[in-house]
């Protein structure tokens, strides 16, 4: 069985009107997807480095008493999206607010 492939122009229509309804209704949906997520983000607020100090100094500086200053330190590298924990003088990390 052959499988015959139609391209009159009037098909060639329907797919474009196709393919720009089904942009067009990404273009609306994934924002929104997306931000369904960010409820979870914690509040943040924006640290400048000063010279000589650590991150593990940050997130001992933040963490609430009882809590482990290991799991602060997770946060504050997913945040800015770091593989380590080096940070430099003048540096801006993006540090959650705990309240």
């Amino acid at each position: 069985m052959a499988i015959r492939v139609v391209n009159t122009p009037a098909v060639r229509i329907r797919r474009w009107i196709a393919a720009t309804l089904l942009a067009t209704v990404a273009l609306v949906v994934a924002p929104q997807a997306f931000a369904q997520g960010s409820d979870e983000a914690p509040a943040s607020d924006t640290h400048v480095v000063s010279q000589g100090e650590t991150l593990w100094q940050i997130a001992q500086d933040i963490t609430p008493a009882g809590d482990d200053v290991r799991d602060t330190v997770e946060i504050i590298k997913s945040m800015n999206m770091m593989d380590t924990a080096t940070i430099v003088a003048g540096e801006q990390l993006l540090i959650p607010l705990y309240g």
